[in-house]
């Protein structure tokens, strides 16, 4: 309780500020104000228990510096501002009668509050409104204690007849004991019951282990199938591969074989060429001039591919010559007389070894081109008479009607060599197309 008090009309102490009375309720902290109009008789009671506690001992207020004394009040949280730690009874006087009983009602008011409020359980003062929360708040714990005497009450009634029955148990007692009986026949029956279970549990445990192996052993068989199963795919994935690959080699390799087989091997093998005055084989000039003196060791190479192309031109065409047969060896080829004596006619040339080297380099050029006039002879009799060569062939001498020239050295100009060989390897390239066309 909170409570200013001054007079309503005049001064408290030499400053002159006027100070205000007022009190609280304790349980919602709303001002209340006192009314003037109070039962004298209830005033008195009020009075006298206020004067009752305000004539207890005073104790000594430590903290006052001049040894003041204030009224000790039982437990209470009012406190009287009037002036420093005075009692209420000598609070300065109040002008007018009216004011001084007024602040008499209140002092005595805060004395009653604070005496209710140490011998009961709510604080005072209350509101109007508030002691009927207060009323209600108690009627719910008279209703909780009421409830809970209530089941005690019941539960002494049980207690009280189970005293009852069990004083006059005696009377039952055959009845319980053959009760006991039954329950003891019901025991060894369960006892037994439990028995056959356990003996059916050990018997499952056995079986459990049992299928556990199974199931352990079944695991394993199913792990093995799935590597034997992966690896079966993997060799499948592997062998699609290789399968795969074997078809693009062999879709490559068919390629290449149109291919080869659209190619002219012999055309691709002995290409037949001319080089200014010279007729050339692969490259190797045949021939030689006085202004180009062109190496014996490429002319003589250039006879051996020369040499070799007639021998293939004939074997293809089935060409079988007679007085002579072709031995194409490189640079030292020869052809080889058949007359019995095994003559041999050098069919390349020495530089600085003219000793009968000469003649028989002629002898080997005249026979070689006797040789392509035997060829010729027999593709047009087998091909009646469709194939021709652009140059004749009269003994030692080739041409057209332009003239003639002849394929010795001895006696002859080097332009004029160089020449028949020229027109020598024109009729072989003729040969070479017409047996490349009809193969």
């Amino acid at each position: 309780i909170t409570m200013q008090m001054a007079a309503a009309t005049g001064k408290v102490g030499s400053s002159g500020s006027v100070q205000v009375v007022s009190l609280v309720c304790q349980r919602c902290s709303q001002p209340i104000r006192l009314t003037k109009k109070m039962d004298p008789s209830a005033l008195n009671n009020l009075r006298q228990v206020a004067l009752d506690q305000l004539q207890q001992p005073l104790e000594s207020d430590p903290a006052s510096p001049e040894g003041e004394e204030t009224a000790a009040l039982p437990r209470s949280s009012t406190t009287i501002h009037g002036g420093k730690g005075k009692r209420a009874s000598e609070m300065p006087a109040l002008k007018g009668q009216e004011d001084v009983g007024l602040a008499e009602d209140i002092v005595l008011a805060a004395e009653v509050f604070a005496f209710l409020s140490e011998h009961c359980d709510v604080d005072h003062p209350l509101c109007s409104e508030c002691p009927e929360a207060v009323l209600e708040g108690y009627q719910k714990q008279l209703a909780q204690h009421e409830d809970a005497a209530r089941l005690y009450e019941e539960l002494l009634a049980q207690l009280s007849a189970e005293v009852s029955s069990g004083e006059k148990g005696g009377e039952g007692a055959g009845a319980d004991q053959e009760q006991l009986e039954a329950l003891r026949r019901e025991e060894e029956e369960l006892k037994l019951e439990l028995l056959r279970s356990e003996e059916k549990r050990m018997r499952y445990s056995e079986e459990l282990v049992k299928e556990r192996e199974r199931e352990a052993g079944l695991k394993r068989e199913e792990e093995e199938y799935w590597r034997d199963f992966n690896e079966h795919q993997r060799q499948m994935l592997q062998f699609a591969d290789d399968q795969l690959s074997v078809s693009y080699q062999l879709q490559y390799y068919t390629e290449q074989l149109e291919r080869l087989k659209k190619t002219n091997i012999i055309n691709a093998t002995f290409h037949i060429w001319h080089n200014g005055y010279f007729g050339t084989i692969n490259g190797l000039r045949l021939g030689r001039l006085q202004s180009v003196p062109v190496e014996w060791g490429e002319i003589n190479a250039a006879w051996g591919q020369t040499i070799f192309l007639l021998n293939t031109l004939a074997r293809m065409s089935g060409v079988v010559f007679e007085r002579y047969r072709l031995v194409p060896y490189g640079n030292q080829s020869f052809i080889e007389v058949l007359d019995g004596k095994k003559k041999v006619l050098p069919l390349h040339y020495t530089s600085g070894i003219r000793l009968f080297q000469e003649a028989k380099f002629d002898s080997a050029m005249v026979a070689f081109l006797d040789c392509l006039q035997q060829f010729k002879a027999h593709v047009e009799k087998s091909s009646k008479g469709e194939f021709a060569l652009p140059y004749k062939i009269e003994k030692d001498r080739i041409g057209d009607d332009n003239g003639y020239f002849s394929i010795k050295m001895n006696l002859n100009s080097m332009e004029n060599w160089t020449k028949a060989l020229k027109y020598t390897l024109t009729d072989l390239r003729w040969a070479l197309t017409w047996v490349s066309a009809s193969v």
